[in-house]
């Protein structure tokens, strides 16, 4: 695997919720504002969510590096609210998610791709992610340590192998963005941790390594009993997919509207800036955020067609407005508004 270190402006924002020492990052490609978010916690929801929202971010996964057991995930409400996709190692068993991503599978955000590195030890489905000269380590490897490895099937021996096999054998300059760090550092390098590391640095055999893991003598985390059940939920039971109407299911943007009448609407969830710059002749803006504002006006309507960019906002309008009630709803998410324009169609 090549790291590319060619994009120096990748927008990173290193969070943190102090009751945990948990880190969350924020990684936004500037040109096309696309990103992708790691580990969020479910108290930090209305931060992050503010941050997204104004940075402008189209936020297409929320990546998680394992199945906390300290903290509940904000995932799930991340993905009602934006439509990103949740992403969970395929080792972690977590069903409620989008994407059981493998060992050097990639994600793409803008520009830039981001690699999953299978990392287990900490827990059997942890995961690292590997994007720009930058390791997001989850608990797998911290700053001058690592992740315990005495409950949710850990294994300091997997461990040992994991950091020394995987991700020391990345070059010495990469970043390392830890899950925690109890002492408010941010940041490391590979170079860092293969010297300094106290439990496998210096070239420490992997019997020196699994002594040390097994005289921890650690108190389990205060959340564990309700934070690991939560997790494998996404942090909610929500399910989206039961909201979804079978008679309306997805059609062509093109096709609704040529034939659609004055008893259906067309509405462009994207933002007032990109509907001005251009949008379906006759679509009415309603901006993704806004929707709640116009149920009532909505429901006179037998039809609405959704649509927006790349069919993400429309797609999570859709499912917010059928809760709120709606049961006439059509999402034409599979096409948007580049497909349109790059198709000849007329622009308004």
């Amino acid at each position: 695997m090549v790291l590319n270190v060619t994009k120096p402006n990748l927008v990173l924002r290193q969070l943190i919720d102090r009751d945990t020492w948990t880190y969350t990052y924020l990684l936004v490609d500037p040109v096309s504002l696309q990103g992708v978010l790691i580990d969020p916690v479910q108290e930090q929801l209305g931060r992050d969510l503010s941050l997204i929202k104004e940075l402008g971010v189209e936020l297409l996964y929320v990546l998680e590096t394992h199945v906390h057991a300290d903290h509940v995930t904000a995932a799930g409400q991340i993905r009602q609210k934006t439509g990103a996709k949740i992403v969970y190692s395929e080792a972690a068993g977590v069903k409620a998610i989008d994407v059981a991503i493998k060992d050097r599978e990639t994600l793409t955000f803008g520009a830039y791709e981001i690699t999953a590195l299978a990392t287990p030890g900490h827990t059997n489905g942890c995961v690292s992610y590997v994007v720009d000269g930058m390791l997001f380590s989850g608990d797998s490897l911290l700053i001058h340590g690592c992740g315990r490895t005495d409950f949710q099937q850990g294994s300091a021996e997997q461990l040992y192998d994991s950091i020394t096999q995987k991700l020391f054998s990345l070059p010495d300059e990469t970043l390392v963005y830890p899950g925690h760090d109890y002492t408010g550092r941010t940041s490391s390098t590979i170079a860092e941790e293969k010297r300094w590391n106290r439990r496998l640095g210096g070239g420490k055999s992997k019997q020196a390594f699994v002594q040390i893991m097994n005289n921890l003598n650690l108190d389990l985390p205060k959340k564990i009993n309700e934070a690991v059940p939560a997790n494998l939920e996404t942090g909610i039971s929500f399910d989206p997919k039961r909201y979804l109407h079978e008679e309306f299911s997805m059609c062509d943007l093109h096709t609704a509207w040529k034939t659609h009448g004055s008893d259906e609407l067309i509405v462009d969830t994207r933002s007032a800036t990109e509907f001005s710059s251009g949008h379906v002749p006759g679509a009415k803006n309603i901006a993704f955020g806004d929707e709640g504002e116009h149920v009532e006006a909505l429901k006179s309507y037998k039809r609405v067609y959704l649509y927006c960019r790349s069919g993400r906002r429309a797609q999570t309008v859709f499912t917010n407005l059928s809760i709120m009630g709606l049961n006439n709803l059509v999402c034409v998410g599979h096409s948007g508004m580049p497909d349109w324009v790059s198709a000849g169609y007329p622009v308004e």
